[in-house]
Formats: structure tokens, C-alpha cells, sequence
């Protein structure tokens, strides 16, 4: 009966959502159609949608295995808390999450307080007519609610690898991100759509840009971290097609954030902070395609059904032309006066999205491609870690300078000497720095030196600008710091340290692979790692292999570590737990593999990596989500 509920709801959000497109059709063929408020629809598809997932929520908790989901997904050995997770760690209940948080969105913009009733109203037909389409979706193609008679009395497992405490909240987070843009999106095809006055649009957009784009970083980072200690490689970002996907977005929004500061301050660049905004949700839809239609062989990849496939991509094809025909369109809508000179803070962001863009299309040409000439050309080409980094590498140079300079520039216009004179005191201090940076890495990779400088300036002219709200006269006192500039702040020195922790993590890293005998020492860095053997201890739902660690330094005893290899009772698979001593210098990652069947002395394959400041990785993703976040306090505060 729940299943039954469950759909029933569903069915509920998919027919109150038609009137997101149906409203605005009826009304212009007759004037006599009752309206419907579309806020109070809003209200009405959201709780539908949230009672529906209540209902395949509690059918994982008591293991209804007369549905479909919950039989390939779950089992009676399965902890409570990764039945939860079980809920969206599969294809019709991560698109059921999908359909959640975009009808959540259109519920917050629902009941926020905007002036201009227009585009509120106009924004809500965009959004409900993206929920019923997503609706249509899950009701025709990936309906979680599916029965099987007579129902099985166990079913099989959730994948193992999301079978983790990391996994229970990153592919939400990552959802308040993609999906977020959603609104993002309404919001700017209803100003082209309708010809909303284009000025008020931009106060408007702005807060939900930033929240989807500071839980979109917070997702990011989670997988990120995720992929560092569950997948057992040592490594943060392997360039893996799907994390591309979910890359690709961040970037342009990371431009659409900057432009609209130009959109709000000067009046500037508001046709292309919409395209912006269009750019962004449609590479939001190909990421969901490209996880969801079986085209690519991923560890984050779960669905391969052809016809989903299909229709995720028609309704790709269908978002991107609209929003692209209407912009199109629009050409005499806004001015074209957008006369910006380069020495102005304007220019630097204009720069800045010249870069991203830049970025965005050579990552995306370098993640599709291979798809097209496989289908194509009927040749399979890799694209690798090598490419994306042999093309990051030269892009990111001029991002930093930007980052480091742009803040000082002035609106308008401003003068290259002038400048030079304002910061000659901050020259120097890089000057300083850059010589201090390079004594203690002498002898080790150039380009290694070079991130690390380039990463030192970048938190160097954040802390110096924090300088002009420090008084000395007549004592020391401390203004306080606009919200606008403490945002800046914390996300810049976020990017610093994220380019410390990723190039020692990525360059500086020191690995050794080997058999290890009871007792043997091995040594890398300033550690001495000590294999204790290797003890079979039984899980919940698997067996674990587990390898003990005693780590040491200078003869001190400081820890030990137990990675292990789970062998999974109902799905046969294996994964690798590796095991992390981490300090502020960088990680002992240990992690365990087969035992020697040459010898009988008990040896295991053993993987230790030492990785150089890894930890400021996830200090620098924190410190920009919260640079995220104060700006989206500071936008809250005006009123729309």
C-alpha cells in the first residue's frame, strides 16, 4: 500500500506541475481560464514530491523487497543508516532525489519575498514545466515504485563502494548544486521569455546563484574527499569522465559568479549573465546524461538503460534550444553598450570568464570527444590525467594573476602605474615571499615551485587587503570588514591553499609498493611504517582482511593504522578501506592488497604513499564554500 501512495503522489506532482506550461497556453487562447496561483502549486508539488520519497524511504527501512529498487539495492544485513543511503544510491531514487530538490527550490523561490510579482510568477511556469518533464521521466522510464510478484525474500546489496559515511551526503549536497541551478535557469529564461524589465533580474538571481553554487563546491569537495580514502589510489581527482561532468558547471558558475557582480554594480554584461546562467543548468543536464544513459564506464556511473538515456537527452536538446533560441532573440531587448576597458576591476572579471570559459570547453571537448569517435569513427581514444593537465596548467596562470590583482583595481576605469604604485609595498612583499617559498623547496620540481608561489600570492594579497581595515593611529584599532570584502577573502585564500594542497598531493607525492613481511620496516619521508600482519574480522555485512600499522618517527611511536580489504557477503565484491595518518605537512596513506602466494611467510602487498599538504585540499574547499555562503547572507539582505 505504501508503493501504491507512492506513486500516487507522484502522479499528483506530475499532473500540478502541468500547469506550469498549460496556465500560460490556456489563458492566451481564452481570457475566461481560471488561474491557479502558482505559488500555492509550488507549495502543493513540493509535499507531494516529498511524501513520494517518504514512501521509497520507508520501503528501504522495512525492506519491501516486492519492489524492484529495494530488491537490487538493499538487504536484511544492510545497516539502517545505508538503507537511508540506499534510498538515491541508485538510479530511480537518485532521480526521485532529483525531482525532490528541484520542486524544493521552486518552493523556496515560492514563498521569497520579490517586489516584482511578474518574474516570480513567470519564473514558477519555467520551474514547474522543468519538474513536469523531470516527472515524466521518472513516471515513463524510472519509476522506483515498480513491483515484482511474488516478491523476493533477500535481496542483493547496495553497491559496496557507497557503503560509506561520505556517501550518505554528498550526492545531496551535489544535488542542492546541480539542481539549483535549475531556478537559475527559470529565472533567466523567464526574463528572455517574457521580456521582463531587465534590470530587476539581476537582484533576483543572484542569491540562488551563489547558494547552488556554494553547495555544488561542498559536493565537489565531498566526493573529492571521498574518492581519496575509499578507492584505495591515494590520489583526490582522476580526471574520471563523471567528475568532469559535475566540474564543468562549477566552473561556469564560478564565472556567472563574478559577472553578475559586474550585472549588479554597473549594468553591465546582463545578457550574458542570463547565457551564463542557460550555460550552466544545460551542463548540469549532461552531466546527469552522461552519469545515467550507460555511454560511460565510470565507479560513479549506475544506469545503462538506452531509452533513459534518450530521454534525458531529448530533454538536454529541449532546455539548451529554448534557452538558446530565446536569448537569440532577444537582441534588441538590452543595450548593446557594454563598453569595458581592461585596467578596471570589469575587465579583470571579464578576463576571468574568458578563462573559465576557456577551461569549460577544453574539459568538455576532452570528455566527449572519445564518445563521438567511438560512435563516429568507430575508434576508441582515451583522454587522461595528462591532457587535463598539460591544458590546466597555462589557464590557471592567468586566473591566479587576476585573483591577486583584480581586487585592487577600481570600477571604471583605472590606470596599469597607478597601480603598480598602489601595491608597490605588496610587490615587494611577493618578492619576499616568492624567494622565502623557493629556499625551502629548492631542489625539488620547478613547476611544483612555481604553484607554490603563485598559491603564496594569492593568500599574500587577500591578507594585505584585510591590511586597509587595520588602524594604527592613534592606536591599533580594526574596522569592521564589509561582507562583499570577507567573502572574497575567505574564498581566495580557499583557492590558495586548495592549489598548495593539490600540488603537493599531485607532484610532491612519494609512493612505495611492495611485499611486506610481519615486523618488516619500511620508510618513506620522515616516517618508519612497521607491518604488524593481518587479522580476519567480520563486519555487519562483510569480512574484512585487516592489516595493522605501527607508524613511527625519529623512533617515536605515534599511531596505528588498519586498512583492510571487505569482502561483501551478498554481492561478492571487494573493496579497499585504505587507512590515513594526517597532519598539517601531509598524509600517511596505507592501504593493503593480496597476500604473497609465492612464500609462507605470511607477506602482504602493501601501498604507502606519503602526500604533501593534502589536508589543505579540504581547508580550502571549506574556507570557499564559506566565502560562498557570506555572500549569499550579503545578498539575502537586499531587497528584491
Amino acid at each position: 500500500m505504501i508503493a501504491e501512495l507512492g506513486i500516487f503522489f507522484l502522479i499528483l506532482t506530475l499532473v500540478f506541475s502541468s500547469f506550469g506550461f498549460l496556465q500560460p497556453i490556456l489563458s492566451n487562447i481564452s481570457k475566461n481560464v481560471l488561474l491557479f496561483s502558482q505559488e500555492k502549486l509550488s507549495v502543493l508539488i513540493f509535499t507531494f514530491t516529498l511524501l513520494s520519497f517518504f514512501c521509497l524511504a520507508y520501503s528501504f527501512l522495512v525492506s519491501d523487497f516486492s519492489l524492484n529498487v529495494v530488491v537490487n539495492n538493499s538487504n536484511t544485513q544492510l545497516p539502517i543508516i545505508y538503507k537511508i543511503t540506499g534510498v538515491w544510491g541508485n538510479h530511480e531514487g537518485s532521480i526521485l532525489l532529483w525531482l525532490l530538490v528541484m520542486t524544493f527550490f521552486g518552493f523556496l523561490f515560492s514563498i521569497q519575498n520579490i517586489k516584482n510579482k511578474d518574474i516570480k510568477t513567470k519564473t514558477l511556469y519555467v520551474q514547474n514545466t522543468l519538474i513536469f518533464l523531470i516527472g515524466l521521466f521518472i513516471v515513463l522510464t524510472s519509476n522506483p515504485f515498480e513491483r515484482s510478484f511474488p516478491p523476493e525474500i533477500e535481496g542483493s546489496d547496495l553497491n559496496p563502494l557507497l557503503q560509506d559515511p561520505g556517501l550518505i551526503i554528498h550526492p545531496p549536497l551535489l544535488y542542492l548544486g546541480y539542481v539549483g541551478f535549475s531556478i537559475v535557469y527559470s529565472i533567466s529564461l523567464a526574463v528572455l521569455l517574457f521580456k521582463i524589465k531587465k534590470d530587476d533580474f539581476v537582484n533576483v538571481l543572484r542569491p540562488w546563484v551563489f547558494a547552488s553554487w556554494t553547495f555544488l563546491t561542498l559536493g565537489i569537495g565531498l566526493g573529492s574527499w571521498w574518492a581519496y580514502y575509499e578507492l584505495g589510489w591515494g590520489g583526490f581527482w582522476f580526471w574520471d569522465p563523471v567528475e568532469n561532468a559535475s566540474l564543468l558547471p562549477w566552473l561556469t558558475a564560478s564565472a556567472l559568479l563574478h559577472t553578475i557582480l559586474i550585472s549588479s554594480k554597473r549594468k553591465l554584461l546582463l545578457k550574458w549573465t542570463l547565457l551564463l546562467s542557460i550555460i550552466t543548468f544545460t551542463l548540469s543536464l549532461l552531466g546527469t546524461f552522461l552519469v545515467r544513459s550507460g555511454v560511460l564506464i565510470s565507479v560513479h556511473a549506475f544506469a545503462n538503460d538506452p531509452s533513459r538515456g534518450l530521454f534525458i537527452l531529448l530533454l538536454l536538446i529541449l532546455v539548451t534550444g529554448a534557452g538558446l533560441f530565446f536569448y537569440i532573440k532577444s537582441g534588441s531587448f538590452f543595450p548593446k553598450k557594454n563598453n569595458i576597458n581592461l585596467i578596471s576591476k570589469e575587465g579583470a572579471i571579464s578576463l576571468n570568464n574568458i578563462f573559465m570559459l576557456t577551461l569549460s570547453f577544453t574539459i568538455l571537448l576532452g570528455t566527449v570527444y572519445p564518445l563521438f569517435s567511438g560512435v563516429i569513427f568507430n575508434t576508441k581514444i582515451s583522454v587522461g590525467a595528462p591532457f587535463f593537465n598539460s591544458i590546466l596548467a597555462p589557464i590557471i596562470f592567468p586566473l591566479v594573476i587576476g585573483m591577486i590583482f583584480g581586487p585592487f583595481l577600481k570600477w571604471g576605469n583605472d590606470d596599469f602605474f597607478n597601480l603598480i604604485n598602489r601595491l608597490k609595498i605588496l610587490l615587494f612583499i611577493f618578492f619576499i615571499v616568492a624567494l622565502f617559498v623557493w629556499y625551502l623547496n629548492f631542489g625539488g620540481p620547478i613547476l611544483s615551485i612555481i604553484f607554490f608561489i603563485f598559491s603564496s600570492w594569492i593568500i599574500t594579497s587577500s591578507l594585505f587587503e584585510f591590511t586597509k581595515f587595520i588602524s594604527l593611529k592613534p592606536k591599533l584599532t580594526f574596522k569592521k570588514v564589509p561582507l562583499k570584502n570577507l567573502s572574497q577573502l575567505t574564498a581566495h585564500i580557499g583557492i590558495g591553499l586548495l592549489i598548495i594542497g593539490a600540488t603537493g598531493t599531485s607532484i610532491l607525492k612519494k609512493e612505495k609498493i611492495q611485499f611486506q613481511d610481519p615486523n618488516q620496516i619500511i620508510s618513506i619521508s620522515k616516517f618508519d611504517v612497521k607491518f604488524m600482519g593481518v587479522n580476519n574480522v567480520e563486519g555487519p555485512n562483510y569480512i574484512s582482511e585487516m592489516g595493522e600499522f605501527k607508524i613511527y618517527k625519529k623512533g617515536e611511536y605515534l599511531k596505528s593504522l588498519y586498512p583492510e580489504r571487505r569482502f561483501y557477503n551478498s554481492s561478492d565484491q571487494i573493496t579497499t578501506e585504505a587507512a590515513i595518518y594526517s597532519t598539517i605537512f601531509g598524509d600517511l596513506y596505507i592501504a593493503i592488497g593480496d597476500k604473497n602466494s609465492l612464500n609462507d611467510n605470511q607477506s602482504w602487498t602493501t601501498r604507502i604513499w606519503y602526500n604533501p599538504f593534502t589536508l589543505w585540499i579540504w581547508i580550502g574547499v571549506f574556507l570557499l564554500s564559506l566565502g560562498g555562503a557570506i555572500s549569499l547572507i550579503k545578498t539575502l539582505r537586499i531587497k528584491n
